[in-house]
């Protein structure tokens, strides 16, 4: 299928407060060597930016900052400047952080979305190998590195193959019902098979998301990157939101969750929910005074990938610290 969403929309922007990253085997560039500007490349995010030249892929917000042309850091496109030293040469600060703005997709926009973080697959994911060594004397792995994959059909690999790393995390438990609705993968990276031995196949990873450690699982490659164009929505539809990738207690705009309505509800890649909720801001009520209340909208989410029953989310919108278990609706003709 494909990997939950790092989220960058645009050709890619970075991988929101809990999107997928760029992951080197190397430390980063040394300050005083870090280019006064960077020009974009198919598949950068602000994310892989910053880890490739400051080794840490959270100072996305300073370098955000630093560019005021980007006004969602979502959308970077190819042949783009990013600055990378403040105006007058010096190295960047980590205090210069913005915050992000608040806005809506716009209907007439499309964007690129790297599925890189994970998703939630409602049956066991079905491996077909594992990473299980590694000539690197270190524990996490990351782009570039060697790795010798297990198989469990050896005589079925070729050279050149790719397939995408993942590592199951939890199952994920509806707010609601409290029933099983899938489980939680996360998505690694990619490796590539260099050579077939008896045993073994040879491979190389050439795309890191996060750290790969031994032992994790291999399936055929998944979709990494899908079109998402805002859609109108065709029917009025009630759901809740089921989980987020991160274990967050709080959600906010860029950051990635997942709703309980899926293809077969009749949800498609680019709908929009708005988040709802109703009740009083500081005292918790009871039931039948939280009824009283009309529903109020505290955000806005776009589908960004669709399973059968759950989709992957973005949040575009926030007005308030959005949570796992709040109502999302989607209205017919938005």
């Amino acid at each position: 299928m494909r990997l939950a969403i790092c989220i960058v929309l645009g050709l890619c922007g970075l991988a929101a407060p809990a999107a997928a990253i760029e992951v080197t085997s190397s430390g980063g560039t040394a300050a005083d060597q870090i280019p006064p500007e960077h020009v974009v490349e198919e598949g950068d995010t602000l994310w892989s930016i910053c880890e490739d030249y400051f080794a840490e892929g959270w100072k996305w917000p300073n370098v955000w900052a630093l560019n005021p042309q980007i006004t969602n850091p979502h959308w970077i496109y190819p042949g783009d400047t990013v600055r990378l030293r403040n105006a007058d040469g010096t190295p960047l600060q980590d205090a210069e952080v913005v915050q992000p703005m608040t806005y809506t997709v716009g209907t007439g926009n499309a964007a690129q979305v790297s599925l890189n973080e994970g998703f939630v697959a409602e049956e066991e994911m079905k491996h077909v190998g594992t990473v299980s060594y590694s000539t690197e004397a270190k524990r996490y792995l990351g782009m570039g590195d060697p790795v010798y994959l297990e198989f469990e059909k050896l005589d079925e690999v070729r050279i050149g193959q790719q397939y995408s790393v993942y590592t199951v995390k939890n199952d994920v438990i509806h707010p609601q019902t409290e029933e099983v609705a899938g489980q939680k993968i996360q998505v690694l990276g990619i490796v590539e098979v260099d050579s077939v031995e008896d045993k073994v196949a040879k491979a190389h990873i050439t795309r890191s998301f996060t750290e790969i450690e031994r032992g994790s699982l291999l399936t055929p490659l998944l979709n990494h990157y899908q079109v998402v164009a805002p859609k109108q929505n065709l029917l009025d539809l009630t759901g809740i939101i089921l989980d987020s990738f991160r274990e967050v207690h709080e959600l906010a705009q860029f950051h990635i969750a997942f709703v309980d309505k899926g293809s077969k509800d009749g949800v498609q890649v680019g709908n929009r929910f708005f988040v709802l909720r109703r009740g009083d801001g500081r005292e918790d009520l009871d039931d039948e005074k939280v009824e009283m209340l009309p529903w109020e909208q505290v955000g806005e989410v776009l589908v960004v990938e669709t399973r059968d029953r759950n989709s992957t989310v973005l949040f575009t919108r926030s007005a308030k610290e959005l949570k796992v278990g709040d109502r999302v609706q989607m209205e017919r003709n938005y």
